[in-house]
C-alpha cells in the first residue's frame, strides 16, 4: 500500500507522528496495489505506534521514504549497515525490496484493515498465514504482479474491470 502520487513533507510527517502519539492510533485509507490482495484501494488501515522490541517478520509498517512518499509494506528483516540498524521492507506485489530504512522513518505498525464488509485484525489466523506465505514464497509476488498487469491491460483495452 503506497501513496506514490502524494509527496509528504517533514511537517506532514511530524503531524502524523504527533497524531499517533496523542491518540495511540491513526486511520488512513489505502491507495495503490503494492499490498494486493491483502490490502486494496480504499481499505481503511489502522496503525499504532511502532515498537522495535515487538516487530516481527511479516508485520506491515508505515514509513516515510527518503523521497517523501508514505508507504506501508511488509517487514522482512533487520540489517546492520555500517554499524547502523536498518529495516528491509517490501510490498506483497513488488518484485524487489524497498530502500533500507532507519527506525526514525517508521511511523507505525498496521493492526486492522476495514474492508467493505468486514474488519481484518492482523492477529487473525488468515492474516498471520498470508504474511508467512508471502515472505516465505517470493514467487507469489511475481504471480500477483502478473495478475495486476493482466487486469490493468483488460481495463485499458476493453474499459471493463475484472
Amino acid at each position: 500500500m503506497d501513496w506514490c502520487t502524494m509527496q509528504f513533507n517533514k511537517d506532514t510527517v511530524d503531524l502524523l507522528i504527533r497524531t499517533m502519539q496523542k491518540y495511540g492510533w491513526m486511520d488512513l485509507p489505502s491507495y495503490g496495489t503494492s499490498m494486493y490482495p491483502f490490502i486494496q484501494k480504499g481499505n481503511i488501515c489502522r496503525f499504532v505506534e511502532f515498537n522495535e522490541k515487538t516487530v516481527k517478520k511479516g508485520d506491515i509498517l508505515l514509513y516515510h521514504s527518503s523521497s517523501g512518499q508514505l508507504i506501508a509494506h511488509r517487514f522482512l528483516r533487520e540489517k546492520k549497515v555500517i554499524g547502523q540498524l536498518k529495516y528491509e521492507l517490501k510490498g506483497d506485489t513488488n518484485l524487489c525490496s524497498d530502500e533500507l530504512i532507519s527506525q526514525d522513518q517508521i511511523i507505525g505498525k498496521l493492526v486492522t484493515i476495514n474492508k467493505q464488509k468486514k474488519k481484518v485484525y492482523l492477529t487473525d489466523l488468515s492474516a498471520i498465514l498470508w504474511g508467512y506465505i508471502i515472505v516465505s514464497v517470493p514467487y507469489i509476488s511475481k504471480v500477483l504482479k502478473s495478475y495486476l498487469s493482466f487486469k490493468e491491460s483488460i481495463k485499458t483495452r476493453y474499459g471493463v474491470s475484472i
